[in-house]
């Protein structure tokens, strides 16, 4: 049975057979070489490295001559731009710079190996960067590789079998009753609380409460739409050494995040009786306030109530849970989060239903 795209098959006698160009005839056509191993990992690497050796001894793309910085360069100018936000871009580009480009940018594409990218991996976790961040920033590597036309046929590979440590994902510690009750107390005291009440009420991320308007509130429907997201990335269009952010403000991130989010009283009572003096709800003079502006004065609010661990995010994860545990269905709370899937709401909060599991395993007896 064959694996598209790959000359790969599963023989009759229960070998793997993989085939690779090992050259061209007098008359250009093409001859093949073959390999054959127990396993489709083995063969994988067997065939990887023919590939490999034949590629550089008889094939001259140009950017087989490149070095990992050309190629990532010439990949984030000319082609990333067009696939993805600028937010996204500037989370791709910075995460290039700082934990790719240091470490192995300098080496030829044609000697770059799977050992090269595996020593980067412990490197990156002998300096305390998270398993996370190390996968993404392989993952943006790969997709590098594979938007490249000279390479992506032959060094896919070398990202095939890397290892990482095991690492149990941190779960995300909402906020008990008692501990919300006096955040919202302590909010209802300034101006500045209204960020946190809307958090705690909607369940709005930080970006989205920083770009929205008074436009997008209808107060005859007791709802919200969500269209937009604030950010302060960091600016694609300077090469300093030391990077420049900037603000950007774009739709949000996915069709799942754009959505209405019906208004309880409370917080439809807050936002009738908050001066009006910015397009953005959570604003002054006409001006927006920026996520870290939110978070600072989130911070200097929970610091009088001894919650100086806890992040704005948080906030979000609370209102999430308060609805799981009064029953609601977990459809609706990924909707009104603006989540892509289901399964995703279900992964981040399966604690958050032990309630609900305790209820129906009472009712057993």
């Amino acid at each position: 049975m064959a694996r598209r795209g790959e000359n790969i098959y599963k023989r009759k006698d229960g070998r793997w057979e993989g085939r690779y160009i090992k050259g061209r005839h007098s008359d250009n056509r093409i001859y093949y070489g073959y390999v054959y191993a127990r396993t489709y990992r083995e063969l994988k690497e067997k065939l990887y490295e023919m590939k490999k050796y034949y590629e550089n001894n008889y094939f001259t793309s140009n950017e087989l001559q490149w070095t990992v910085s050309k190629l990532l360069d010439n990949w984030m100018l000319n082609e990333l731009p067009l696939q993805v936000k600028p937010s996204t871009l500037s989370s791709y580009r910075y995460k290039v710079t700082k934990y790719i480009l240091p470490y192995i940018g300098d080496i030829s594409i044609k000697k770059l190996t799977k050992n090269h990218l595996q020593h980067l991996i412990h490197q990156l976790l002998e300096e305390g960067l998270s398993v996370s961040t190390i996968r993404l920033s392989i993952q943006i590597f790969k997709s590098a590789f594979n938007s490249t036309n000279g390479v992506k046929h032959l060094y896919t590979a070398i990202f095939q079998g890397l290892h990482y440590p095991f690492c149990v994902k941190k779960k995300i510690r909402a906020l008990s009753k008692q501990e919300q009750k006096g955040l919202e107390q302590e909010a209802m005291k300034t101006e500045q609380g209204l960020p946190i009440l809307l958090a705690l009420n909607t369940g709005l991320r930080i970006g989205e409460i920083s770009a929205l308007k008074w436009t997008d509130i209808n107060f005859e429907k007791k709802e919200l739409t969500v269209t937009r997201t604030l950010q302060r990335i960091f600016s694609t269009r300077t090469q300093k050494v030391i990077p420049q952010t900037e603000i950007h403000e774009g739709l949000v991130k996915s069709t799942a995040s754009h959505r209405k989010i019906p208004l309880n009283e409370k917080i439809l009572r807050i936002l009738k009786n908050q001066e009006k003096t910015s397009d953005y709800v959570v604003g002054k003079k006409g001006h927006f306030f920026e996520p870290r502006t939110l978070t600072y004065q989130f911070k200097k609010i929970a610091r009088v109530l001894n919650l100086q661990n806890f992040h704005f995010h948080q906030l979000r994860h609370t209102f999430a849970t308060r609805l799981l545990e009064l029953g609601a269905d977990i459809s609706s709370v990924s909707s009104l989060l603006g989540h892509q899937s289901v399964k995703m709401t279900l992964d981040i909060y399966t604690d958050s239903l032990m309630s609900q599991r305790k209820k129906w395993i009472r009712k057993l007896s």
